[in-house]
């Protein structure tokens, strides 16, 4: 019990850099520009922690089914 605690708190952790991440990545194509080399790499920074957010999640959610169980 005490283990799984640890490691959901250390999850919720890298959730929350997670989501500095991504709202350092929510820019405007106003401020960034379309077609630029700047607005492409906050897409792709964008693409990379949504797909590790979404992993997160699932560990998180998994996590805690297994508490409740």
């Amino acid at each position: 019990m005490q283990l799984q605690n640890s490691k959901l708190t250390t999850l919720n952790k890298r959730l929350d850099k997670i989501e500095t991440e991504l709202s350092k990545c929510r820019g405007s194509v106003i401020a960034d520009g379309w077609q630029t080399q700047r607005y492409a790499k906050k897409m792709r920074k964008w693409d990379y922690y949504a797909q590790e957010k979404m992993k997160l999640l699932t560990q998180i959610n998994d996590l805690q089914n297994e508490t409740i169980n």
